[in-house]
């Protein structure tokens, strides 16, 4: 049975919420002074401008009066553009934390716009109050680095039954069924500079309406996760994160289920070819919607050669790797939301990155992409391929190539048209609810919220 038929039983069909996660830390007092020695030195606080910066900075400013002395009101220009663009309020996880609480206790964004209701609900592992019977938790998740990463898992609303007698025992009180109601388990990997704690959260509650459960994770330095907003040190860091969790996830909240699979939008389209080429017996298959998983013109060697002297080896982060940097268009959010009311939502979190990538971060997705467009040929896993054909920040033309090279035997691809990148909650109402294609793999106005052979 083909990949989209076994979907096709569960309904792929896409409003949510946003639980408020209370930080309380306790500082134990009391050890002598030999203790407290020790563990100020094991564990400094240090600064965030060290002296020797500042001194630099201040031999350089008196150079450069030597020299010419408008020339040190010419730097304070430059500065004065860079300096605002580089470092925001935003850029560290605990602000973005602190804000986004503030910002969900509002419910409005900065032009006013009511956030939906659907983003508000309870405590981690609490009953959501909502109509529709959805259970959304979210809590935080502690990788192999220590990083604390949000996630947040939707599923249908567990029942409960009473335990003890139903004529009145005092006893009697309401506890967990034994089960939930979840047929199968989509492991969502999100797109770069997205997060999974609000529009996603809209969108996929008819995943789970279906009986389809969605875990889901913000990589390091998205959404509330640790870490510098939008830096990717690492990417196979990223990868072991995302399936490390999903594995967590899936066996302690959904032991019984046995069909799990993947989801990767734009950027999260890589992160779930890592995942299921290094784990192929863990999932049952992957959905790519607007991957980033191959390139048209790859950059000659000498070049990247280069670019890695000034930024860094992969997988190394320096001073410079971290800024803002990159030659790229950085955020266009208009090329990847058609309903300009949802683009308005997505803007207004308090965690949104909005500059150019960050030097180290357009590093590892480079060599990311170059090393899965030369292995496509032996990617034999079970998928189905999602791309609207009006995308202008992943080429649709390589989700043809994708399904094109692959040798896999259960392939599919839907592509779309008039539709832009943003496929599951950047489209306007009616195509993402259309339900069934209007003819063949190219159709005028088609659904990625039902997946069908």
């Amino acid at each position: 049975m083909s990949l989209g038929t076994e979907l096709d039983k569960f309904g792929y069909k896409f409003s949510t919420s946003s639980l408020q996660v209370l930080y309380k830390f306790r500082v134990e007092g009391g050890g002598d002074d030999e203790t407290t020695k020790m563990m100020t030195d094991d564990f400094p606080v240090r600064p965030r401008v060290d002296g020797f910066t500042i001194l630099s900075f201040g031999i350089l400013a008196y150079a450069l009066s030597l020299i010419w002395p408008p020339l040190l009101l010419v730097v304070s220009c430059a500065l004065a553009m860079i300096v605002p663009y580089s470092f925001r309020e935003n850029d560290d996880a605990e602000s973005r934390r602190r804000m986004w609480t503030e910002f969900m206790k509002n419910r409005r964004d900065d032009d006013g716009l009511l956030l939906p209701d659907g983003l508000l609900g309870r405590d981690d592992h609490d009953y959501d109050d909502a109509d529709d019977g959805i259970d959304v938790t979210e809590g935080y998740w502690t990788n192999r680095r220590g990083m604390a990463l949000m996630t947040s898992i939707m599923a249908p609303r567990r029942r409960r039954r009473r335990n003890g007698d139903d004529d009145g025992d005092a006893d009697a009180r309401d506890v967990d069924d034994v089960g939930d109601d979840v047929r199968a388990v989509v492991c969502l990997c999100h797109g770069y500079m997205d997060n999974v704690s609000f529009l996603k959260r809209i969108q996929f509650r008819r995943f789970v309406r279906e009986g389809i459960a969605v875990v889901a994770i913000e990589y390091e330095g998205h959404g509330r996760s640790d870490g510098p907003n939008a830096l990717v040190p690492k990417w196979e860091d990223l990868v072991t994160d995302a399936h490390e969790y999903f594995v967590h996830a899936t066996t302690t909240r959904f032991p019984n289920v046995s069909r799990r699979f993947l989801m990767g939008e734009s950027m999260g389209g890589a992160v779930a070819y890592d995942i299921i080429n290094d784990h192929p017996d863990t999932y049952d298959g992957v959905i790519f919607a607007a991957p980033m998983v191959k390139i048209l013109v790859t950059p000659p060697s000498w070049v990247v050669d280069v670019f890695e002297r000034v930024v860094g080896r992969p997988g190394t982060i320096n001073v410079l790797s971290r800024m803002p940097w990159a030659p790229s268009p950085g955020d266009v959010p208009h090329l990847s939301f058609k309903d300009k009311d949802k683009m308005r939502l997505a803007l207004s979190v308090p965690t949104r990155y909005g500059r150019k990538p960050r030097l180290a971060t357009a590093r590892e997705l480079l060599n990311a992409t170059r090393r899965i467009s030369s292995t496509i040929s032996r990617f034999d896993a079970p998928f189905i391929v999602l791309h609207g054909l009006e995308d202008r920040i992943t080429d649709p033309k390589m989700s043809e190539m994708l399904y094109n090279e692959s040798p896999s035997i259960d392939k599919e691809i839907r592509l779309y048209r008039g539709m832009y990148h943003n496929l599951t909650t950047g489209e306007t109402d009616e195509n993402i609810d259309v339900s069934r294609p209007s003819g063949g793999t190219r159709p005028e106005v088609a659904s990625t919220a039902v997946l069908r052979t």
